[in-house]
Order: structure tokens, then C-alpha cells, then sequence
């Protein structure tokens, strides 16, 4: 490692012990879904930097793992579209995590360009509501990275961009894409080069029996731990600017709609609920009751968790041509009671050709 960079190391690990990271409580994501994407894998490498030997897919995964740590330490539940250097298709991704259900979806990439002397952080969304989660984590995850840069000068606040990727065109939940910093700057890649957890031989998280990684005693706020850090913050933001239901009120069902795709021989159709309160503000983390009957007759039930925009979305996969009926059998919530005789609408049908 150069001088310079020595120096520079030096000086990011003083800023983050004085600067204590604004948003460090406690259980306050318990009851929250959380669903990871860590970006590229298996035969997509994403960017690679043969100088420092990097390649995006494994920054990604093991942010993606720091990430999931500081998370559930926070009371969150968080699944990982892929846990290893697994390829998987944007296909893949966002129906992994609106199958989970998921309250939130934030994917780990790593930025790269061909001019080495590019730094600085962006940050990608699609829908309304992915603009919102974008930029409360983009408002944390900058200034964080900005000041533990390598060199502050050349970090630059980039901001969001709409962008349609699959992932984020058709998640069922608020998507975000971030994108931290550039590591084809040299003084980003050399920091990058130590890893949150134990690697093997190609870079790849190794994981035990229990499928945890190991922690890798080598990073003492690492310039990877930092990138978790900071996403982590912002999406600790997001959370805290959520509005808070009335404890005691009431809440109901505000629209049912309903759809579906053809996939070869099968229709998938699709039922979302929104759920709000007595004064019209949506109540996230409302579990919803649906039973959702084909034309056969036979009725499929589910049960599902409001996202932050107050909407959860249910599916069923059949080859069934005809009517479908979708009825809200019940709403619970650990606040708020149930008014069914106030729904706007308690069930919803729709025809398949």
C-alpha cells in the first residue's frame, strides 16, 4: 500500500470513530421483511478490476451479508436473493422477494467506469414509492462515504436516477438500487481489497455449516463494513420517517385490485390490498387475510404483511380459464383494530380469458 494511501486510511478511521452513526437503534426494524439483492454472480462478474483482483459479484455479496447482520440486530427479517456466487436472472430476483413478501428491496452493486479518477455515490429507482426509499438512503449513504473517501474532492454526490430494471420495474414492493462508490478508482479498489467476512481462493464468502460467514478480524471498519454501515443508516432513515398509526384507531381496506400474466400454460393472477387508517394514511405492517377462489370453486387462502406504501399483494398460479374471486377474510394489526363496515371494498373479481 502506498504512503499516501496509508495516510489517507489513517485519517477515514479517526472521522468514523469521532462520527457515531446517527441511526443505531435497537429493534426498531422488528416486524419489517427486509429482502437483499446482492448484485450479478456466478458467470456475471459485473465489474472487474484485475489490478487489485476484484470483481463486483463478491463486493456485492459481502456487503450484502455485513448489511443483513447489522440489520437483523435492528429486529429485521432479511432473506438474500442469492446467499452465494449463484447466477441469477432479474427474473429471479424480484420474484424471490415479492414472494417473501418482502416490506422493502434494496440491491448491492458496486459502480465502475473506465476513468479511474471517478468516485462518488448514486442511486437508481423506478416507482414513486422506490424514489422515496432511494433517496432516504442516498441522503445517509452519501455524506457517510463522502467523508470516509479516500479523497473527499473527488467524491461526488451523483444522486438518483430513474432506471428501468427489471428488478425494480417489477418488484410489489418499494426497490432501490445502490450504487456506494467506483471501484475503478485505485484508492477505493486498494480499500476494498479487505473483506467484512473470510474469503476463498475466487473471492466468494465462505459460509459454515450453519450457513453463517465468518467475520474477518482483518476489518476494523473496512471500506466494504463502511458501505454496509451507511445503507444500513439510510434505510434506518426510511423507517424512522414513516408515519406512525394511531395507536387504539382503526384501519380497513382501501382498494383491491387485482390482475394476471400468462406464463406458457399457466395465468398467475395477482390480488393487491392497500390498508389504511381512519384518517387515510397508509398502515404498514398490517397482516392481511385473503382467500382467492379460481373457477373451479376450490378457495386458496394466504396471509401477507403490508409494505411501507400499506399494500401487500398475493398470487396464485393456475391454468384455469374464468372468473376469479379475491375476499379480504380478516385484518390484524399490533395497534389497530379492524373496521370491516368501513372498507371502500371487501372483495374483488376478475375474469381470465
Amino acid at each position: 500500500m502506498r504512503k499516501s494511501m496509508i495516510i489517507g486510511t489513517i485519517l477515514a478511521l479517526l472521522i468514523l470513530l469521532i462520527a457515531v452513526p446517527a441511526y443505531t437503534e435497537t429493534g426498531s426494524l422488528t416486524g419489517k421483511k427486509i429482502c437483499l439483492d446482492p448484485g450479478h454472480g456466478g458467470s456475471d462478474p459485473g465489474a472487474v478490476n484485475e489490478e487489485y483482483n476484484l470483481q463486483q459479484k463478491d463486493i456485492n455479496l459481502d456487503v450484502a451479508y455485513g448489511l443483513k447482520a447489522l440489520l437483523e440486530g435492528d429486529g429485521a427479517t432479511v432473506v438474500m436473493t442469492r446467499t452465494d456466487d449463484s447466477s441469477k436472472s432479474n427474473n429471479d430476483r424480484y420474484t424471490f422477494c415479492n414472494n417473501e413478501q418482502a416490506t422493502i428491496l434494496v440491491s448491492v452493486h458496486t459502480n465502475s467506469t473506465s476513468d479511474p479518477t471517478m468516485d462518488g455515490s448514486l442511486a437508481l429507482y423506478f416507482h414513486n414509492d422506490d424514489k422515496v426509499l432511494a433517496q432516504a438512503i442516498y441522503d445517509v449513504m452519501y455524506p457517510y462515504l463522502r467523508d470516509t473517501a479516500p479523497d473527499l474532492s473527488k467524491f461526488t454526490d451523483f444522486g438518483l436516477d430513474r432506471y428501468a430494471s427489471g428488478v425494480l420495474l417489477k418488484s410489489n414492493m418499494p426497490a432501490a438500487m445502490m450504487e456506494p462508490l467506483f471501484m475503478a478508482n485505485p484508492a477505493e479498489a486498494d480499500w476494498l481489497t479487505v473483506t467484512i467476512h473470510l474469503v476463498d481462493a475466487e473471492g466468494v464468502v465462505v459460509l459454515d455449516g450453519a450457513g453463517n460467514p465468518t467475520p474477518n478480524p482483518k476489518c476494523t471498519y473496512c471500506r466494504r463494513a463502511q458501505i454496509a454501515q451507511a445503507i444500513h443508516d439510510g434505510i434506518l432513515a426510511y423507517f424512522a420517517a414513516e408515519p406512525t398509526p394511531e395507536p387504539g384507531g382503526a384501519m380497513h381496506v382501501s382498494a383491491i385490485d387485482m390482475g394476471y400474466d400468462q406464463r406458457g400454460p399457466n395465468y398467475v393472477v395477482y390480488t393487491k390490498v392497500a390498508i389504511v387508517d381512519k384518517s387515510g394514511a397508509v398502515v404498514p405492517g398490517a397482516t392481511v387475510y385473503v382467500g382467492t377462489t379460481p373457477p373451479d370453486g376450490t378457495t386458496v387462502s394466504d396471509a401477507g404483511t403490508t409494505g411501507a406504501d400499506g399494500t401487500v399483494t398475493f398470487s396464485v398460479r393456475s391454468r384455469q380459464t374464468g372468473t376469479y374471486t379475491s375476499e379480504v377474510t380478516d385484518v390484524t394489526h399490533a395497534s389497530l383494530t379492524y373496521n370491516p363496515t368501513a372498507n371502500v371494498k371487501t372483495s374483488e373479481s376478475l375474469t381470465v380469458p
